[in-house]
């Protein structure tokens, strides 16, 4: 059980989806250090200018994984579960979009093929608590 597992399970509240909610945690934290360490080793490569898209791409989807992960740690928030949504929703797309990209230079570039996995994998922590969320609990 993860850290952030074990204190949602202990939550005073009784936090719904706790597992779902970790998983995404744990997930948007990942692509985070992903994204920030692919777009490090794509300004490292010799042809940097077919790369830039890339490194937006990774640097965007980190931000927006950073501030995922921190709405939904606070995820006990009556009355904000359309923002949450939402916040959730904007993460799915820029994950598939970072991943797509990436996957264009995968053959190339190993560093994108992991990045196009880690992505992949948030957009769908952040779909299954999406999904959960609109399920009754």
């Amino acid at each position: 059980m993860t850290a952030v597992r074990a204190l949602l399970h202990s939550h005073p509240e009784h936090i719904s989806q706790a597992d779902a909610i970790s998983r995404c945690i744990d997930a948007c934290f990942n692509c985070v250090e992903t994204c920030t360490a692919c777009a490090d080793a794509c300004l490292a490569e010799k042809h940097i200018e077919k790369l830039i898209s890339c490194v937006r791409l990774n640097l965007d989807c980190a931000s927006v994984c950073t501030a995922t992960g921190h709405v939904v740690t606070r995820a006990n928030k009556a009355g904000h579960r359309q923002l949450q949504e939402a916040q959730l929703t904007t993460c799915i797309a820029f994950c598939r979009a970072c991943a797509a990209e990436c996957a264009r230079h995968a053959a190339t570039h190993q560093h994108c093929a992991v990045c196009a996995e880690v992505c992949n994998a948030c957009a769908t922590a952040c779909t299954n608590l999406l999904t959960s969320m609109r399920m009754p609990a």
